[in-house]
């Protein structure tokens, strides 16, 4: 195993919770799925490896890959899909995390055709306006056009979903991030689930939204879900 640059240790116990604290909160899918960091406007980011499952990840697992896709530092082979993440952060500079899972009720939801709206409270940290859809392909993002077409779809939202594939989240900090991805998967599922009731179903007024989002999802409410997650994962 390589070894790794010393100033990379925090980066890489992040990104290795951010990991392990989506496979434990449902968007583990064997060994798909990848979460990518990087301090703001760098060059290079770490990237959960194509080998392994999220569920599996620990800070020496990581690998380093430049936006041309080359690994840097590390053994591991990366996802062919990094240009999701390479071109997010070339058209996001201020951009630190992107997440790509495949969640299933967000997937299925997003199938559905219909709208977010804010069902319970999750939803309030998308919508309005919609969540994003990137329809272009439903197959693997493997090239920079695509890749660029996705971080076009995502634009300054904070989630998009990837039609027939899965989601894309994308943040400043790594909390807000994964906590994000999670919700999006909760969001996705409530509706999904008062929808198939076949009954009409209500949600959270526009003129509302605003006051939930500041008291559940600000900064500081995301940074204690995370180290709550993170004390659910135990020391790394």
């Amino acid at each position: 195993m390589s070894v790794f640059s010393e100033e990379s240790l925090k980066l890489r116990r992040e990104l290795a919770y951010a990991c392990r604290i989506l496979a434990a909160n449902g968007q583990n899918d064997t060994v798909y799925g990848h979460v990518t960091y990087r301090e703001a406007g760098a060059k290079t980011f770490w990237m959960k490896p194509s080998a392994m499952g999220l569920d599996e990840i620990a800070p020496d697992t990581l690998i380093r890959v430049d936006l041309e896709g080359n690994v840097v530092e590390g053994e591991l082979p990366r996802h062919i899909e990094f240009p999701i993440h390479a071109e997010i952060f070339r058209a996001r500079p201020n951009i630190t995390c992107v997440v790509h899972t495949h969640p299933i009720y967000s997937i299925a939801f997003a199938a559905t055709g219909q709208p977010l709206h804010a069902v319970s409270h999750e939803g309030a940290q998308f919508t309005p306006p919609d969540v994003p859809r990137f329809t272009r392909t439903s197959d693997l993002i493997t090239t920079r056009e695509l890749g660029e077409e996705v971080a076009s779809t995502l634009d300054g939202s904070l989630a998009c979903y990837l039609i027939n594939h899965g989601i894309v989240v994308a943040g400043n900090t790594i909390d807000k991030v994964v906590v994000s991805a999670i919700n999006l998967e909760r969001a996705s599922q409530v509706q999904l689930l008062a929808s198939a009731s076949g009954q009409s179903f209500s949600w959270t007024s526009d003129e509302d939204i605003a006051g939930k989002r500041e008291k559940i999802f600000g900064e500081g409410m995301v940074r204690n879900v995370w180290n709550y997650y993170c004390r659910r994962i135990g020391p790394l």
